[in-house]
């Protein structure tokens, strides 16, 4: 019987020559599409949303970062402010702003750390 270690020598040098090339698989990107056409705003909202405008501030009004509350706090007291109120001094830790009211009345804010009072 013939040793099987001359059999595995054998099958080895004929598969030696049967080497099968790696397949090389390529991308081809899908087509492009076209666009989709652009939506608009009102389209794309639900029925729940709205679109509303809001008012642009005059360029010359200079408000400061508590004008709305300082505003909000001038109509408690009655006062319809006229055009919103104006940061007029500010340091580092203090704004003071003034509301003029529809009525001619001129009342003073003063805000230190966030915390705003009348001074008139």
């Amino acid at each position: 019987m013939k040793s099987p270690f001359l059999f595995l020598a054998i099958a080895t040098i004929l598969l030696a020559g049967c080497v099968v090339p790696p397949t090389m698989r390529t991308y081809t990107p899908p087509p492009r599409s076209s666009a989709p056409a652009p939506v608009s705003l009102s389209e794309s909202l639900s029925p729940s949303e709205q679109i509303i405008d809001m008012p642009q501030q005059p360029a010359n009004r200079k408000g400061g970062e508590l004008s709305n509350t300082v505003e909000r706090m001038a109509r408690k007291t009655a006062c319809i402010p006229a055009s919103g109120a104006t940061l007029i001094a500010k340091t580092a830790a203090v704004e003071t702003y003034q509301v003029s009211c529809q009525d001619g009345q001129q009342q003073l804010y003063k805000c230190e750390q966030r915390q705003c009072r009348m001074m008139n």
